[in-house]
Order: structure tokens, then sequence, then C-alpha cells
């Protein structure tokens, strides 16, 4: 499941008035600080960035003067006054082995003790040198495929980050080695028993790459090594929990890494002060999956008993900012293209221990191909201590058939987010070749399971194919000898026995009826206008059959 490291630079002197910070006469209202420092522990680079923070809580102190030291030798530190960071990254190459930094900062006050503080870190003897400066091109991909999600949320894109790079490659290696998945422990976490080890718990693995932010994680285990890093976060954002660091308006960088048959991300955060309602699918979007089928850990539907997979594809709505707390669903609706409202099982920070700012609602049932569905969600929150609502209705619009929307995002994101405005006006444009293996739907190439065939001078498309490129149902009626074509209140029997079809019920006679071909249902080209409500086109020179709908 997704991770969010949210103490990963290690609170460890909350704060620190026993140190002289405070005024000295009894009279004066005492001030309070906390500090951050880092590295500590293990580090997996032999030039680490050494970083002392001064949180400030109460006032804002000035400093008349700083001093670092490391191994009780003086560097040339960098204050930087905004931030109250004092930080230093060495030119040369630190020995492997234990290393001492000591600090000293001086208040133009006098009125106040210097500040002193001394800590110890280890550079690793498999640390190296320098990271690599480029992502490959395998991490490229990667982040423009999540990328393409973010825009199509309006969230900023993330920017390549190699430390956090560096701790994605090396936790995915260490996955990948042992493998992970096949033992049950959580991929989250790392056993110091194991090779390749660098850090139990995800900060750890933060201060091994010296990446001094916060930030979270998503792994991805696939069963195929030739699965590709797109597939792979694909599948983590179909996954509802898995989805959430993708949404989270704070995050600004990344750093990925597949090796084998596991894929890291590490999502580097900010504390983004401002607060927004981003929910998922996003508004407009016309090519929703219709279905999840689970494979998530922990089970979104754990709560609901009697549920059972495939469900709905879930939707989200996920508040992001700094001082928002108490999130609670107060209302929710999901309605089908008819008005028809649709069962839904509802988690929320209430009573999912894995939520915190967001709620999941999952159609308990799979959703219906190519339709328009509006959801609505109203929640309450505290946000800087005050009571807020938010609320959003959107609509959005399920793909004909299944990644043809992945397929279409990622191939070119720019045309993708040009068809959102409108979901319910978006046309669908599909081509069979009958000398073809594949048909094409909106640009996008799906293989055909049966190719189109000629007989007796009539060309034929397989009824399950035609079905499936339109975003329709069919089943087979064997006492009726006939496919049972359904797409959203139009039911079309297409009889294989007699020379006739019937549309909602009510038979037509026809002289190009379907056919059985080796126990499929292949129905004829020149019936497709008849019965599909659709506008059917055929372009003799090509063979191709164009239906737009």
């Amino acid at each position: 499941m997704g991770y969010r490291n949210k103490l990963l630079k290690v609170l460890l002197g909350l704060f620190i008035a026993a140190s002289g910070l405070c005024m000295a006469q009894p009279h004066v209202e005492a001030a309070s600080y906390s500090s951050y420092w880092y590295p500590q522990g293990k580090v997996g680079l032999m030039k680490p960035t050494i970083v002392f923070e001064f949180v400030k809580s109460d006032i804002t102190p000035e400093f008349k003067s700083y001093t670092m030291k490391i191994d009780q030798v003086k560097v040339d530190a960098q204050w930087d006054i905004g931030r109250m960071i004092l930080s230093y990254t060495p030119t040369a190459d630190l020995k492997a082995g234990e290393h001492t930094v000591n600090i000293v900062l001086e208040l133009k006050d006098d009125g106040y003790l210097p500040l002193e503080k001394s800590w110890t870190f280890r550079v690793d003897e498999k640390a190296i040198s320098e990271l690599p400066g480029a992502p490959t091109a395998q991490q490229l991909e990667g982040i423009k495929a999540i990328n393409d999600y973010r825009v199509m949320h309006g969230l900023n894109p993330l920017t390549f980050n190699k430390n956090l790079t560096y701790a994605a490659k090396l936790h995915a290696q260490y996955l990948e080695t042992n493998k992970v998945s096949e033992s049950g422990v959580s991929m989250h976490e790392e056993n110091s028993k194991l090779p390749g080890y660098i850090g139990s718990k995800l900060y750890e693995r933060g201060m091994y790459a010296s990446y001094a932010g916060n930030f979270s994680e998503d792994v991805s285990y696939n069963g195929s090594s030739q699965a590709t890093i797109t597939q792979a976060i694909d599948g983590l954002f179909d996954a509802p929990y898995h989805r959430t660091p993708f949404l989270t308006l704070d995050a600004i960088e990344i750093g990925l890494d597949k090796q084998g048959n596991y894929t890291v991300i590490e999502f580097g955060l900010t504390n983004e002060w401002n607060s927004r309602l981003v929910v998922s699918p996003a508004p407009g979007d016309p090519y929703v999956p219709i279905g999840f089928d689970g494979h998530e850990s922990p089970d979104p539907i754990r709560n609901h008993a009697g549920t059972k997979y495939p469900v709905g594809y879930p939707i989200m709505a996920q508040l992001s900012g700094r001082f928002v707390r108490d999130v609670k669903l107060v209302e929710s609706k999901l309605t089908d293209s008819t008005g028809k409202e649709l069962d839904l099982l509802l988690n929320t920070p209430l009573d999912d221990d894995h939520l915190q700012s967001e709620v999941m609602l999952i159609p308990s049932k799979p959703l219906s191909p190519d339709t328009v569905y509006t959801a609505y969600v109203k929640l309450s929150v505290i946000e800087d201590n005050q009571p807020k609502i938010y609320e959003k209705k959107w609509d959005f619009r399920t793909e004909p058939i299944a990644y043809v929307g992945k397929s279409k995002l990622h191939n070119d994101s720019t045309a993708y987010l040009k068809n959102m405005n409108q979901p319910g006006k978006l046309q669908h444009v599909v081509s069979f070749g009958l000398a073809d293996n594949k048909f094409i739907l909106d640009d996008v190439k799906v293989p055909m399971k049966q190719k189109p065939i000629i007989k007796e001078g009539s060309s034929y498309l397989w009824i399950r194919d035609l079905a499936g490129a339109l975003g329709a149902s069919v089943e087979w009626d064997d006492k009726l000898k006939a496919a049972i074509y359904t797409k959203q209140g139009r039911t079309i029997t297409l009889f294989t026995s007699k020379s006739a079809y019937a549309l909602n019920g009510v038979e037509v006679a026809t002289d190009s009826p379907a056919i059985l071909d080796n126990d499929s249902t292949i129905i004829p080209v020149r019936l497709l206008s008849e019965v599909l409500g659709a506008k059917v086109d055929y372009e003799d020179k090509t063979r191709t059959v164009r239906i737009s709908y």
C-alpha cells in the first residue's frame, strides 16, 4: 500500500529551552524551539549533505555567527536565513565509518546562550561517491506516466530527484533480491539480516540516500518481469490506497526505479499551506475504467461483508493542506446517465485506519462501459481550527473497452486533456479492417479475438469484438439461438436460426442475418447500420468498416 513518512526529519530535540535559548531573567516569558539534524545512522553517499534546521515556535531569533565542524575540522557551512538551515556538502569523499558533527549558533542578543549541538553518522562501506545526474530512459517513462495523471487532475508535474531515485533503486533491488512479495511481509520495510538492507523504515532509507525532505512511497509487484514501468504505475493508480500519493497537492519531486518484478516510487513532499479538494476520476475524464479487481493490500472492501470482486472503479475525494483535520463524509452520490443512483461502499477516516484526509466511494458493481456518470461528495473538515464544508459535483465517462483510456493518455496527454471538457459529447470512432487482426478504437489498436471473414461474398465481424469496440455487452441465449447485444437500454437479439433480429423485443425481418461460424456468432457488415444506432461507413478501396457513435 502507499505509505507516507510524516516524520522523515526525525524530531529528536522537541524543545531545547534547557540548553539556554530562553532569557535568563525569570520575569521574561520563555520561548521554545525545536530542531532537526541529519544525516543520522547509516548513509550510502560519501558526500552526504549535512543539515541542522532550526525551527522557531514562538519568536524568530537572529544569529550573529555560526560554525560547523566535521570530525573537529571547521567546514564552510552555509546559512539560509529564510529557511533557518545550516548546511554543508563535502567537496571530497568521506571515509567509511563514523563521523561527528558539531555546530554552534550564537545569537545577536547577548541575553541568550549559544546553541550547541553534536551528533554522529556513519558512512557505509558500500557508499558511492556520486549519484547519476540524469534519469534512465525507463525512469523518464515512469515520470511521464505519473505526470500524465497529475496534470489530468490539475496538479503540478513532479521533477526528477536523484537522491529519491537512489533510495527507490536500492529498495527495489532489495525487494527483487529477497523476493519479498512471496514472504508475506510488508514491501515498505527491510530486514537487516537480508542482503541489500539499507534501512528498516522509510525515513532511514531517505537518510541513506541523503534526502532531507518528507516523502511518501508506493511499491508495485507484478508477477511478470516483462511488465513495463508504465503498466506498474497504471496498476498503482487504479488501486485506491496507492492512488493517494499521485493526488497529493504538496508533492513536488519524485524518484523511482524498477528492478525485475518490483517498481518503487518515492514522492518528495513539501509543506503545502493551502487547502484543496482533489477528486478522482478527474472531472471530465472521458476514458475511466469500469471496474477494480482488488489485488491491493490492505483490501479496500475488507470492511464490507459479503462484497466480492470485481467492484466498480473506486472514486476518491482527497483533501490536501497543512491545517486540515477531522475529515468526515457528509453526503455522497453516484448516478448514471438515466439518473439512476448506484449503490456505493463508503470508506472514510472514521472507519478505515488507512485513510486520513481522503474518502473512498466504491461502486458495489462494475460500471457500464461508455456511460456518463455524475458523482457528488460533501465533506466537513476542521481547517485552521475552524469548521468548513467542501463539496464537489462532476461528470466522467467510462471507456468502451479496457485500457484504451490509459493508452490514449500516455500516448498523447495533450490531446487527452482536450477531450475532457464535455465527456458526454465525445464521439468514438472504431475501424475494422476486414483483412486485419486488430481494430482501431479512437486511434488505439486493439487485438481482435477473431479476424473478420468473407462468407458468400459478404463481410462478417465477430459479435464479441464488435460489442467490445462499441462499449456494449453480449450474451448467448441458447434457447433462442441468438446473441443478445445490450447497450444503454438498447437490446438487440441477433438470431442465428432465422432471417430476423429483434430491437428492444420488436422482431424485424432482414436478408442479412447473423450466423454461426465455428460456434461463434458473426454479424454481416450490411446489418450494422440497421441495428446499432450508430453511423456506419464502408470504404471499399481499403475494405474498412468505420463506425461512429
